[in-house]
C-alpha cells in the first residue's frame, strides 16, 4: 500500500464521483483554519477582555485555555464518533457547535458566560477537526489528494500566527468581542457550501460502539495532562498543581488500557500504532509540534520585550514564516512529489533544524531583518517540506475503518506535543537572570535538540533495525 493511495475497500458511497471536490475542499480546509484561529485569536486581545469584563490576569488566562483543555480532551472521542456516525454529519454538526459558541462567547456578559462560550468552542473544533481531517482521506484521491494534503497542512501551520494578527486587527478595528463573532459568519458560509458539496450521505451505518467508558477515560487523561503542561508553563514544573495533573492523567492512562484490553471495540485500537512508519510519524509530530508553538510563542516574547514591537506588529514579523511555509507547500511540493514520502519528511525536519538553530545565535544586540527574518523563512520552508508528508502517512496507511480515530490521535499528538514545547522549554526562558534577551538563544537550543530527536526518531522507526521486516507503508 502507497501513502498516496486511499485503500480499496472504502465504501464506495463514501467517496462519491460526483463530490464537487473544489468547493468540498475548501469547507474542509476553510473550517480547519477557522478552528486553527480560534486557538490564538483572542490571545492579543486578553489585556481589553481583562478591563471590559473586570476580570483578573488569572482568570483571563483561561480564556486561551478553556479552549485547549475542551479540545485536547475531545479529540479522540470525536474520532471514534466520526467512525461510527458518519464523518460528514459529525463535521458539519461541530461546525455549527463552533458558531453557536462563538455567538455566546462573543456577546457574553461576563467572565463566566464567556468561558463556557470559549469551552463549547472547543469541542466544536474537536468535533469538526478529525472529522475533517479523515475527510481529506477518504473523499479525495490521487494528484487532488496531494493537493488537499498540501492546502491543510498550510492552513496548519499559519493558523497560530494568523490568529495573533487576525485577533489585533479586530481588536485595533473595533472591539475584542469581534474576535470571537467573525466566526458566526464564516461559520455559517462554511455549512453552506460543505452541505451543499459534501452532503450528509456517508457510508453504510458502523454499528461499532463509541466506547463511552474508554471515552471519560482518554479525556480526562488528556486534559490532566494538557492542564498539566499548561500549569508548568506559568508557574514551574515543582508546582502542586502541575505536579497532581500528571500524576492523575498517569493513573487514567493505565485505566484505560485495562479498560481497551477487555474491550471487543477498544477506542485506541492497536492496529493505529503497530505500524512502525505510522508510530514514528506519530512521535515526529508531536515533537515538531513541541518546537513550533515554543518558537512562536517565546519568539513572540522576544520581539515584544526585547525588538519593542507591539501585538499587530509581532504578529506581522511572524508572516513570513507562513508565507514561506505557503510557497512550499504550493510550489516547491510539486517538484518533490515522486521523492519517497519518508525522504522528504527527514529532509524537511533537517531544514527546520537549521533554522531553529539559526535562532539559537539571538541576543539583545540582534536585529529582526538578520536575526530573526531569514531563519523564520528557513523553518517555514523545513515545516512545508515535513508537514505533508507525515499527514499522508499517517492518513492514508491507517485502516479505513479507523480514519476518524486515527485523525483523533493525529491531532491530539499535535495538542499535547504543543504544551509539551512550551512547559519544556519554560526551563531555558526563565533561566539565570530571567532576562529575554539573555535566555532566549537557550529556548532555541533546546528547540534544536528537540528537532535533533525528531530526525532520530525518524531514522530509527523508518530504516532501523527490523523496520525492514514490515511492508513498506509510505512510499512517494
Amino acid at each position: 500500500m502507497t501513502a498516496q493511495t486511499v485503500p480499496g475497500d472504502i465504501p464506495a458511497d463514501e467517496a462519491p464521483p460526483r463530490t464537487p471536490w473544489a468547493l468540498a475542499l475548501t469547507a474542509i480546509v476553510g473550517a480547519e483554519f477557522m478552528l486553527q484561529l480560534d486557538g490564538t485569536v483572542v490571545n492579543v486581545a486578553l489585556p481589553t477582555l481583562q478591563h471590559d469584563l473586570g476580570a483578573t490576569v488569572t482568570s483571563a488566562s483561561w480564556v486561551p485555555n478553556a479552549f485547549l483543555l475542551a479540545f485536547g480532551g475531545l479529540l479522540l472521542f470525536a474520532g471514534r464518533l466520526g467512525d461510527v456516525l458518519g464523518h460528514r454529519k459529525v463535521f458539519l454538526g461541530g461546525i455549527a457547535l463552533v458558531v453557536v459558541a462563538s455567538l455566546v462567547a462573543g456577546l457574553a456578559p461576563s467572565m463566566e458566560v464567556l468561558l463556557v462560550g470559549r469551552v463549547l468552542q472547543g469541542a466544536g473544533a474537536a468535533v469538526a477537526g478529525p472529522t475533517g481531517l479523515a475527510l481529506l482521506a477518504v473523499v479525495f484521491e490521487g494528484e487532488r489528494q496531494q493537493r488537499a494534503f498540501g492546502l491543510y497542512s498550510t492552513v496548519t501551520g499559519l493558523g497560530a500566527s494568523a490568529g495573533m494578527v487576525l485577533g489585533g486587527v479586530l481588536t485595533w478595528a473595533g472591539d475584542w468581542r469581534w474576535s470571537l463573532l467573525v466566526n458566526v459568519p464564516v461559520g455559517l458560509a462554511i455549512l453552506l457550501v460543505a452541505g451543499n458539496a459534501l452532503g450528509l450521505k456517508d457510508g453504510p451505518a458502523n454499528p461499532r460502539s463509541l466506547g463511552l467508558p474508554s471515552a471519560v477515560l482518554v479525556g480526562g487523561a488528556v486534559t490532566a495532562v494538557v492542564y498539566g503542561f499548561v500549569h508548568a508553563a506559568e508557574k514551574g514544573w515543582g508546582d502542586i498543581s502541575t505536579i497532581l495533573p500528571l500524576a492523575v492523567s498517569a493513573v487514567l492512562w493505565i485505566a484505560l488500557f485495562a479498560v481497551d484490553s477487555r474491550s471487543a471495540e477498544p477506542l485506541l485500537p492497536t492496529r493505529i500504532f503497530t505500524d512502525r512508519v505510522r508510530a514514528g510519524s506519530f512521535l515526529d509530530l508531536l515533537l515538531l509540534a513541541a518546537v513550533l508553538t515554543s518558537y512562536l510563542i517565546y519568539l513572540v516574547q522576544y520581539l515584544q520585550n526585547v525588538l519593542d514591537l507591539n501585538a499587530l506588529q509581532s504578529g506581522l514579523a511572524i508572516l513570513p514564516f507562513g508565507v514561506a511555509l505557503l510557497l512550499t507547500t504550493q510550489i516547491l511540493t510539486k517538484y518533490l512529489a515522486k521523492v519517497d514520502l519518508k525522504l522528504r519528511a527527514i529532509g524537511g525536519l533537517v531544514v527546520v533544524l537549521a533554522g531553529v538553530a539559526w535562532l539559537s545565535l539571538l541576543d539583545g544586540d540582534s536585529s529582526y531583518a538578520t536575526g530573526v527574518l531569514p531563519q523564520i523563512v528557513l523553518v517555514g520552508v523545513g515545516v512545508g517540506v515535513a508537514i505533508i508528508p507525515f499527514n499522508m502517512i499517517i492518513l492514508t496507511t491507517a485502516p479505513p475503518e479507523y480514519a476518524g480515530v486515527t485523525a483523533g490521535v493525529l491531532q491530539t499528538a499535535l495538542t499535547v506535543g504543543g504544551s509539551v514545547g512550551l512547559a519544556v522549554l519554560l526551563i531555558p526562558f526563565t533561566s539565570g537572570n530571567g532576562a529575554i534577551a539573555d535566555t532566549i538563544s537557550s529556548v532555541f537550543v533546546w528547540a534544536s535538540a528537540l528537532t535533533a530527536l525528531a530526525i532520530l526518531v525518524a531514522v530509527l522507526f523508518w530504516y532501523g533495525p527490523g523496520a525492514r521486516k514490515q511492508a513498506p507503508a509510505a512510499q512517494g
